[in-house]
């Protein structure tokens, strides 16, 4: 390679200049580019480490160029593959390879979109992967120092190589020559100074000509141990070489949280601030004037993001975006490379959840929208000011055009066409290039959208328009305007006719020179089809014919018998109309019979021809294990106009042995089944399904239990389950019954043996007999409605008290016993409550409305006035019956 065979190389080169050297000295196998490195005194090794302090891979260039096979692998190398001068450090007791992969920072999206945070991308790629790149072109100003390795290359009439690093004092030791101190020279001298000192030893070097040649050259930087802190996806200690900046140590700790700032990335040396980088400026202008040359114990530190600002819509990159404190919307705009333009600008969207200094309480709405004027703020000259959090949104312009008309048709060169102020119909034609030949003249269509919106459209003559400049039909265009031109087939095209009704889905074709009647139903209709023979109307069909200056339609009535017997045949004209009839304008062409009761598929089924009972039941399924087959009600329609009948029931024997396909003709062949006739299948009598009953709780054998009779009772049952268990506590039974508790004294039936308390239980009745629940419930009008533990003996009145006793609209106190009995407890009275009873204190009716005083003397007054006139007719009457 090129950078091999240069005495002092100082610029690295490109693949191209190398490729371009090694041409033109001849040199295109790798064979000859090895022949050439032996004649130097280099290996393959030696042109490696010279190729990357160029930038350059030497075995990339090799198989590229030379061996002719191009990678596509685009994989960085594995740490195992990294040549020899990679930096290797030590922390603790592990050796790591500071070009380690560096790990993937997948971006963070932000609210529901997909758009990503600006900048962090640039880490998910590492070119720094191996420490050769991170060597570059070395600067002539660079100082040697402890750590550097060097190598001296002499040739000519002497030949020397030597490889060696400069030893912590500073000096060089050079075999069979000596100790040289090297520390503190700058690189571009570095090769002045070892000149001069190897000159004491070849006196060649000096020579006018020079006999011997002399070549100093870096093969590995020192290391330096820098620190990363803050917001970095691996922070801590890291080696690199003494060539790196801060932009190289960023990579090597493998790049910036989605929580980082890359505004502020801030260097400290010996304590003190030296610099900050803005990352901005590299990503946004290529440029990067703080990104400073480290030394050993630098600190970078990476600060949190200052803000998130999202920026969508129609700008050139849409993403989250960080500004700095004296940065607004203007430079939010220029991070994201501008307005795309087809942005809206007079109104854009602020999306913005409030500050918490700004919310004050009032609201429980802690987000808004602003809209602002781009454009005047522009003009202006105001950078608005936007706060973490916001998402600013510009729509799109409108897309329709301003000064548009459009013509379509039969015309040369139809399309848009920009519109003037005193462009009319002909104007446009004549743009579009005039009117092909078979234009139909008699028409043409101008669509217009009116002030709500509506596309409208008017019809003038073509031929009126070409032969008129300012005709009554030549009007001047407006913007959105379309015109549309016929030919003459496209015309004809447009004359139909149709079909519909019975049979037909409403059918519309184009209209053909001698098209007939029979034609146009042998297209929409299979007439060939049985039951589209027997469903039709064949005694008529219509035709609907349009009349020229007339709105009604003509109808013209045919058979259609006739027509599919080709008997009758119509030449169709344009527009129009056929209409089928079915047959169920006076016949019921869907028939149907139902059956229902104690069947296997009880239904409406499709009537059929002669259908009797028998060939109904067999449609159902037949009969279930308890119907009565014997004989079936059949409930038929039977409308008395005169009377109130509306159907009549007849009972009718099954003939079983036509039903099982014994005989081949029925009994009731005389009585066939009719439309909507409903048969009902009874169960067998006194039959029904088993009944049961549900024993829970402190029962020998708890579970279900089937019935023995309609009348068994519940002691039977309980024998039959066992009998009760010792625990049982009988005044907490309950019976439940329809899903509701029965009052029930189990007490009385079991303790006292109280046989008139027994009760005859019915299907699915559900009895639990529980063990003692130990409380009671207080609850209604106290003060602490609560579940109290029962204290045997105790009254009503205590478990009141218990519960913080009445409140002010506390009024009577009722008790529910476990058997579901409930009683209100007198004034005086304090029964003793059982387990599992529930207390309630009832609410004071509201008091009654005072009446009106005025009223009642009225009232009073009115009473009194009767009982006054009564009372002296009593004694006037009293009177005249003595006298």
């Amino acid at each position: 390679m090129i950078t091999v065979f240069s005495i002092t190389p100082t610029n690295a080169q490109s693949e191209a200049q190398v490729k371009a050297e090694l041409e033109k000295r001849g040199i295109d196998t790798k064979e000859e580019i090895l022949s050439e490195l032996r004649k130097r005194g280099m290996t393959e090794d030696d042109a490696r480490r010279q190729a990357k302090v160029y930038g350059l891979d030497y075995d990339e260039y090799i198989r590229k160029y030379i061996s002719g096979s191009e990678t596509t692998d685009s994989t960085p190398k594995n740490v195992q593959e990294v040549s020899t001068d990679t930096v290797k450090y030590t922390s603790g007791d592990q050796i790591i390879k500071q070009a380690e992969t560096q790990p993937t920072n997948a971006p963070v999206t932000a609210q529901s979109t997909s758009v990503k945070y600006f900048g962090y991308s640039i880490f998910n790629n590492n070119p720094y992967a191996n420490q050769g790149a991170l060597v570059g072109n070395i600067d002539p100003g660079y100082l040697i120092g402890p750590g550097d390795e060097l190598r001296v290359y002499l040739w000519g009439e002497a030949e020397f190589q030597f490889e060696g690093k400069v030893d912590i004092n500073g000096n060089l030791f050079i075999p069979n020559v000596g100790q040289v101190f090297v520390s503190g020279t700058t690189y571009e001298n570095l090769n002045v100074r070892m000149k001069e000192y190897l000159s004491k030893f070849y006196s060649g070097l000096k020579k006018n000509p020079p006999k011997i040649f002399l070549d100093v050259s870096l093969t590995k930087l020192r290391p330096i141990r820098i620190m990363v802190m803050g917001e970095s996806n691996k922070p801590g200690s890291h080696l690199i070489n003494a060539f790196a900046t801060t932009m190289n140590s960023l990579y090597v700790s493998g790049g910036i949280k989605i929580s980082g700032s890359l505004r502020e990335i801030k260097v400290f040396r010996n304590n003190r601030y030296i610099s900050t980088m803005d990352l901005y400026d590299y990503l946004i202008k290529g440029t990067a004037r703080e990104d400073i040359r480290l030394v050993s114990n630098d600190v970078v530190f990476i600060p949190s993001r200052k803000n998130s600002i999202t920026l969508l819509g129609e700008v050139n990159k849409e993403a989250i975006f960080e500004l700095k404190d004296n940065e607004g919307l203007i430079d939010l705009i220029s991070f994201a490379g501008g307005l795309r333009p087809t942005a809206y600008t007079e109104s854009v969207t602020i999306k913005r959840i409030k500050s918490i200094s700004d919310r004050d309480g009032s609201s429980n709405f802690d987000r808004e929208i602003i809209n602002i004027n781009y454009k005047e703020l522009i003009e202006q000259g105001v950078n608005y000011k936007l706060q973490d959090g916001d998402i600013i949104t510009f729509d799109k312009v409108l897309e329709d055009l301003n000064n548009v008309v459009n013509i379509e048709g039969s015309v040369f060169r139809p399309g848009e066409y920009q519109l003037n102020e005193t462009m009319n119909l002909k104007d446009l034609i004549m743009k579009a290039g005039g009117i092909r030949p078979n234009t139909y003249l008699d028409k043409v269509d101008l669509f217009r959208v009116d002030e709500n919106g509506d596309l409208k459209f008017r019809t003038f003559s073509l031929s009126s328009i070409l032969n008129s400049t300012n005709g009554a039909e030549n009007i001047v265009l407006q913007r959105q305007d379309s015109l549309k031109v016929y030919n003459e087939n496209e015309v004809k095209s447009l004359e139909s006719v149709s079909i519909s009704g019975f049979a037909a889905d409403p059918i519309t074709m184009p209209w053909r020179e001698n098209l007939s009647l029979y034609d146009l139903i042998f297209m929409s209709a299979n007439i060939e089809d049985l039951d589209f023979q027997n469903r039709i109307l064949t005694s008529r069909a219509d035709l609907f014919r349009y009349q020229e200056g007339k709105i009604e339609y003509q109808v013209v009535s045919f058979d259609l018998d006739s027509v599919l017997n080709k008997q009758f045949d119509v030449v169709l004209r344009p527009k129009d109309q056929v209409i089928l009839y079915s047959r169920d304008i006076t016949e019921v062409l869907e028939k149907y019979v139902s059956v229902q009761g104690a069947v296997k598929n009880g239904g409406r089924f499709r009537m059929t021809e002669e259908m009797n009972v028998e060939d109904l039941l067999i449609q159902a399924g037949g009969f279930l294990e308890k119907s009565f087959q014997d004989s079936v009600t059949i409930t038929r329609e039977f409308f008395d106009f005169s009377g109130n009948e509306i159907a009549t029931n007849q009972r009718v024997k099954v003939d079983k042995d036509y039903l099982l396909g014994l005989k081949s003709a029925s009994d009731n062949n005389d009585f066939l089944l009719k439309h909507n006739d409903r048969i009902n299948v009874d169960l067998i009598p006194g039959s029904a399904e088993g009944r049961s009953v549900v024993l829970e709780g402190e029962v020998k054998f708890p579970g279900t239990y089937y019935l023995e009779s309609k009348g068994e009772t519940l002691s039977s049952v309980i024998r039959r389950a066992g009998g009760l268990s010792p625990n049982v506590y009988l005044p907490g039974a309950k019976f439940f019954r329809n899903g509701q508790q029965l009052a029930f004294s189990f007490e009385k039936l079991f303790e006292e043996r109280n046989s008139k308390f027994d009760i005859t239980v019915n299907d699915n009745d559900r009895i639990v007999f529980p063990e003692s629940v130990f409380t009671v419930q207080v609850g209604g009008q106290v003060v602490n409605p609560s579940l109290q533990k029962y204290i045997s003996g105790k009254g009503v009145r205590t478990y009141v008290r218990n519960a913080g006793g009445k409140t002010k609209e506390g009024r009577k106190i009722y008790i529910t016993e476990p058997t579901g009995f409930t009683r209100k407890v007198g004034w005086f009275a304090n029964p003793r409550v059982l387990d599992g009873s529930i207390i309630t204190v009832s609410i004071k009716p509201p008091k009654p409305e005072r009446q009106n005083n005025g009223k009642f003397l009225e009232t009073f007054g009115t009473l009194a006035a009767i009982i006054s006139s009564s009372l002296t007719a009593v004694f006037l009457a009293q009177r005249i019956a003595e006298n």
